[in-house]
């Protein structure tokens, strides 16, 4: 388990955190379609489905990211691809729910929101996982360590 945090660090040090919220999302929005949706099983897949488009949206980013500060790709374009993927797979996601009579498409999207919720508490969970000393914890980060390559890349004589 150390080994699979310790890789999602290297792309973004708080992606265990966010993804922990994102589980706690899904835990808990599949115990309210427990007890309060008349239609569990397409709600709760739906809802599912949503969680899971919301993390790989989460690594998904990380990745387009860390491309263009790391490896001095074309801001505009990199982050405008990495858009339409996102946007691309959502789609088919919509696509199959619908189509195929699998999940709800309102839970799917109010499973989405999953991002948003861990992007907003992230600072929360941060703060309270590293006063326990958890599994996810890190040591506190220097500003220099993302600015200056950023820095580096933009003075590179690309940009004026």
């Amino acid at each position: 388990m150390r080994k699979i945090i310790d890789r999602i660090k290297e792309l973004n040090e708080v992606l265990p955190e966010v993804f922990l919220v994102d589980l706690l999302y899904l835990l808990a929005g599949e115990l309210v379609i427990w007890f309060l949706v008349p239609d569990k099983q397409m709600c709760a897949v739906g809802f599912f489905m949503g969680v899971v488009y919301s993390i790989f949206s989460s690594v998904h980013m990380s990745f387009r990211i860390r491309k263009i500060v790391y490896g001095h790709a074309n801001e505009s374009k990199t982050l405008l691809i990495g858009y339409f993927i996102r946007l691309a797979v959502m789609l088919v996601l919509f696509t199959v729910l619908y189509l195929f009579h699998i999940g709800d498409l309102l839970c799917a999207l109010i499973g989405m929101f999953s991002m948003k919720v861990s992007a907003y508490l992230q600072p929360f969970t941060n703060k309270i996982l590293s006063k326990k000393g958890r599994l996810f914890s890190r040591p506190p980060v220097c500003p220099h360590n993302y600015i200056i390559p950023y820095l580096q890349y933009l003075t590179e004589g690309r940009v004026s």
